[in-house]
């Protein structure tokens, strides 16, 4: 913990534009996963939905798949700015 810290401390105070930008595609990239993570969740559960929540179920997973493209868009130009510097 004590090595986390101080690297933590040290990175922080040096921190750069590119570091930045790496610390943002990571973020992104992490996003992209949880939403995608989210859409199989939600999938699951509108495959497994009574009858009468088959729609909100389906409605709560068309609404996390446009989270998901949202996320991967975000990622994409992360990495367009990251391939660019």
């Amino acid at each position: 913990m004590a090595v986390y810290r101080i690297m933590n401390r040290k990175r922080s105070s040096i921190a750069s534009p590119m570091s930045d930008l790496i610390d943002a595609v990571m973020d992104g990239y992490v996003s992209w996963r949880e939403e995608s993570a989210a859409v199989e969740a939600a999938y699951g559960r509108w495959r497994r939905a009574s009858r009468g929540q088959r729609t909100v179920a389906f409605d709560d997973y068309f609404a996390a798949l446009d989270r998901e493209e949202q996320a991967a868009g975000e990622y994409r130009r992360l990495i367009e700015l990251a391939e660019a510097a």
